[in-house]
């Protein structure tokens, strides 16, 4: 009885200071939560997946960390990492291109080393890098020299860019980029998933050099790619497991709409085909079988504020003791706790990239249902090959496209030879009737 006793007494202080932290007024992070609904994940059932992923080579394994995305100029690969540089793959090695934050040598001091996320090179070959913690850059790759763009410190109305993301050029110039969340920082990336959405998908005129926000309160804002007609532009919404378009053109311009829901798991960064169709990789992967806690817990917005407030004070000690004490023990520890990185450990095995029309539908789904090829947040298509990059993993992949049956035999090509060729008529614009957001029902 005396066990019985004690082992109630303690659940009941633990109920105590739970109900503590969730109600009382001022603690941090002092934002605010409501309910909110989705379509969850489903199961795919067709297309027949394709696991040739899972055969991907990897490069420079334990010497490059985070190879987030993709763009190329004159046939070479660029791609952001983390410790905040930009390289480029020349002479099967990879080369320093440019870094916007100091020289630092520890992943966890990332908002001092800088770390850039999405990057697009327009028509006349200068490289816009978006470094979450530094702002939105123009790059000349020949000299490394740089200029800021967009200044994400100050706010864009009345909100101040927490975690911009991913950018993509219009061929007037004009930048579109996504802000994934206003309240929190990147290392903070956990109770930017369980916060309520407030991510933006944000137009930079070039004329005016003024930024208009199109779209907000979206789940993580990620991924963004123009149609090759310009008609629109989508959004990865991660934290909704569902892709936004946003038209520019036409009878429904200045209007978004959900493009495709319930996909199975998270998107993150999207790409072309080169056909006039979008490569979406999905970091990680989720259904009714492997639900994400974060997607279950939207209705429920106490028990987010709960979760969010018990773990920053879980973090303050360690800031605390950092700022006495530096060592990098506190400072790994607090940078850890709530971050991107504590997550690949209770996430699937598994990964997807899907390749989607303009009206959502799934033409084809690549899959690897094993370790060595995971959590792929980009898949770009350059001198026939698939390249493969994640937040998470210690290398650069790639597969041959004669690897992907599916794609031989739709002749997909290198972007740089697709831009010598000469032109032809522009891709039958999406369609702009009304109807319902595709959704997805994929067996894996």
């Amino acid at each position: 009885m005396g066990y019985l006793k004690s082992l109630g007494t303690g659940f009941v202080w633990i109920c105590t200071f739970l109900a503590i932290i969730t109600f009382m007024p001022g603690l941090p992070p002092n934002i605010d939560f409501k309910p909110h609904n989705i379509t969850l994940p489903t199961k795919i059932s067709k297309p027949i997946p394709n696991e040739n992923l899972s055969k991907a080579e990897k490069l420079f394994q334990g010497k490059i960390f985070g190879p987030e995305s993709f763009d190329a100029y004159d046939g070479v690969l660029y791609f952001s990492a983390a410790g905040g540089s930009v390289y480029k793959f020349v002479n099967n090695d990879f080369v320093e291109v440019v870094r916007f934050g100091k020289t630092c040598h520890n992943m966890w001091k990332e908002d001092l080393c800088g770390r850039p996320l999405g990057l697009k090179f327009d028509k006349s070959g200068n490289l816009y890098v978006v470094d979450t913690y530094y702002g939105i850059f123009k790059v000349d790759v020949k000299t490394g020299n740089y200029e800021k763009i967009i200044d994400t410190s100050q706010p864009i109305e009345g909100k101040i860019p927490m975690i911009p993301n991913s950018i993509d050029i219009a061929s007037n110039g004009d930048l579109y980029w996504t802000d994934s969340n206003t309240n929190f920082k990147l290392y903070e990336g956990l109770f930017s998933i369980l916060s309520d959405p407030s991510g933006r998908l944000i137009h930079y005129n070039a004329k005016t050099k003024e930024n208009k926000v199109l779209l907000e309160n979206l789940g993580f804002a990620n991924g963004i790619k123009i149609s090759d007609d310009e008609n629109f532009v989508i959004v990865a919404e991660t934290a909704m497991s569902r892709i936004i378009k946003y038209y520019l053109k036409g009878p429904k311009a200045g209007n978004g709409e959900i493009m495709v829901e319930g996909l199975p798991g998270l998107p993150d960064n999207i790409h072309s085909d080169n056909q006039g169709n979008f490569l979406v990789s999905l970091v990680v992967v989720t259904d009714e079988d492997e639900p994400n806690l974060a997607q279950s817990l939207l209705p429920h917005p106490l028990i987010r504020k709960m979760i969010i407030r018990f773990v920053t004070l879980l973090k303050l000690p360690f800031k605390l003791l950092d700022l006495i004490y530096p060592n990098s023990y506190c400072s790994r520890a607090y940078y850890w706790i709530g971050s991107f990185k504590s997550a690949p450990s209770v996430f699937s095995e598994r990964t997807i990239v899907l390749r989607i029309d303009n009206d959502g539908k799934i033409l084809d789904v690549l899959i690897s249902n094993s370790e060595e090829i995971s959590s792929i947040s980009s898949a770009f298509i350059l001198n026939n090959y698939m390249w493969l990059g994640s937040p998470f993993n210690d290398y650069l992949a790639r597969l041959p496209i004669d690897k992907i049956p599916e794609f031989k035999s739709k002749k997909i090509e290198s972007k740089e030879k697709k831009t010598k060729q000469p032109e032809k008529s522009a891709p039958k614009p999406a369609k702009q009737d009304s109807k319902k957001p595709s959704k997805v029902k994929v067996e894996l």
